[in-house]
Parts: C-alpha cells; sequence; structure tokens
C-alpha cells in the first residue's frame, strides 16, 4: 500500500472543520451584508453599485447584490395622494382657499431616473409635487371671479388637473385624478354672497307676489266683461211685456197694503185694484 495515500487521509479529515467553518463565514457575511433583497408589488428597485445607479430596475421579487458593494432603494411606484391647501387671488381681487386632493405615481419604468435626478418620494413630494400643485393652483384661480369658482367647479378642477400634468411631466410623474375638496372665502366676501342671497330671494318673492297680483287683476278684468256682456245681452232681448209676464207669473194674487195712485200695481200695469181684488 501507498504510504502517501495513507498519510493524506488524516490530513483532508483535519480540512473539514476548516472548511466548514469557512463556508459559515462565507454564508454569515453574505447575510450581514445583505446579499438578497425583496422587491415587494407596487415597488421597484433601485440598484446601486458604491453608489453608482445602475440603468433599469429591480422588478417585484428577490433579487441578488453583492454584499457591501452594492446596494437597492426601494420607490413606491403605487397611486399616492397629496392634499395641499392654497390661497390665491381670484380675477376680482379676492382670497380664495382652496383644498386640492391629487392622485399621482410614479411611471415604473422610470424609477432609476426618478431616484437618480430628484431622490426618495418624499424629495419628490416636496421639491417637484407641491410646488406643481401650488402654482397650477394660483394660475388658474387668477381666471376666475371667486363666486364663478364655484358654479364652474368641475372646469376648474379640470383645468388644474391639465396644468399640473403639464408640469409633471417631465419628471415621470402620472396625474391619475384631481379633486377640489373645498372653497373657503374672506369674512367680508360670504358676507356679501349671503346678502346678495338674500336679496335674491327677496326680488323672487316680490315677483312672484306681483304676478299672482296680476293674474287675480286679469282674472277680476274677465269676470267683469262677462258680466258686462251679460247684462247687455238681456238688456237687448227683455222687453217690457216680457217684464209684465215674468212679474204677473210670480204675483200670489195679493194686493199691497199700500197702492200707487190711479189704481196701478206695481210690475203689472194698468190693471184696476177693482177689478183685481174681485169686486
Amino acid at each position: 500500500m501507498n504510504n502517501s495515500g495513507i498519510s493524506s487521509l488524516p490530513n483532508a479529515r483535519a480540512l473539514r472543520p476548516l472548511l466548514l467553518i469557512g463556508i459559515i463565514v462565507v454564508i454569515a457575511l453574505f447575510a450581514a451584508g445583505g446579499a438578497f433583497v425583496q422587491i415587494g408589488p407596487g415597488q421597484r428597485g433601485v440598484l446601486m453599485t458604491f453608489g453608482a445607479v445602475h440603468q433599469g430596475v429591480l422588478d417585484p421579487g428577490l433579487h441578488f447584490k453583492l454584499p457591501f458593494v452594492q446596494s437597492v432603494a426601494k420607490m413606491d411606484v403605487q397611486v399616492q395622494n397629496s392634499q395641499e391647501v392654497e390661497t390665491a387671488a381670484s380675477l376680482d381681487l379676492q382670497d380664495v382657499s382652496s383644498t386640492v386632493a391629487t392622485n399621482w405615481h410614479i411611471l415604473p419604468a422610470d424609477a432609476e431616473w426618478v431616484y437618480q435626478h430628484i431622490g426618495t418620494e418624499s424629495d419628490l413630494i416636496g421639491k417637484i409635487i407641491r410646488p406643481a400643485i401650488s402654482n397650477s393652483v394660483k394660475a388658474v384661480t387668477a381666471h376666475y371671479n371667486a363666486k364663478d369658482l364655484i358654479i364652474d367647479r368641475d372646469q376648474v378642477r379640470d383645468q388644474i388637473q391639465t396644468q399640473i400634468t403639464l408640469e409633471l411631466k417631465p419628471y415621470r410623474v402620472v396625474i391619475d385624478s384631481v379633486n377640489i375638496t373645498d372653497f373657503h372665502f374672506s369674512r367680508q366676501f360670504a358676507a356679501a354672497i349671503e346678502r346678495k342671497q338674500i336679496a335674491q330671494q327677496r326680488a323672487l318673492q316680490a315677483r312672484y307676489e306681483l304676478q299672482q297680483a296680476k293674474v287675480l287683476a286679469q282674472q277680476r278684468i274677465v269676470e267683469a266683461q262677462a258680466q258686462s256682456q251679460a247684462q247687455k245681452l238681456l238688456q237687448q232681448t227683455l222687453t217690457p211685456e216680457i217684464i209684465q209676464q215674468q212679474a204677473i207669473a210670480k204675483w200670489d194674487g195679493r194686493l199691497p197694503s199700500v197702492i200707487g195712485g190711479k189704481g196701478v200695481l206695481p210690475m203689472i200695469g194698468n190693471v184696476d185694484t177693482r177689478t183685481a181684488g174681485g169686486k
């Protein structure tokens, strides 16, 4: 038997613990250095080597990176909401406070560009999104009188959304929707609006009452005209003979206690009272 082969066995056995320790150390180093990174749903990963950003993004899932050499920044690409209260001057120089809620998201494929040129989502909101919303609200509000902001609320909202969309497009941000949740005006202007509404209500009530009076007057005129025409028609058709005939038909045969001169009975004509009494 070869003596060299026999002597090599103890050496191999002695190396096994060292090899096992080495593997454990490497695994520990990988674990400590974060060799793997998990990108969750609604996120994109930005891979960097010694701080230099790699082109492209890491999609959701498990990814390997070199410990202590590479790092990954996670960017949220889901829809986010920014709600801001902006004060602007209207066309008629009224101070208007508008509460604007904006839904937006980062283009997933451009998460690396956003991180490299702007920073995290917090940086994006503070540096880009809030100023864009503020500028858009002021620009659109300046084209409307204060009362028209309420009347044309949907139109104002659409114009603000269009303005914000244009301002954020170069920064790889998409605007999903914009909603104006509230308008606030100065106390003086609100009081003036209330007085105007009260005056309009009173004017409408007065107009209604006048219209009712006109209708009532018209009805009375029509009734008077109808009565006049009836009387005129009655005068044309009523002769002395008809009057006497109607009076005789209604007479009950009794003579009045007082009779006018010449023996004439009222409504009958020249009737002899002695004849009428049966004598």
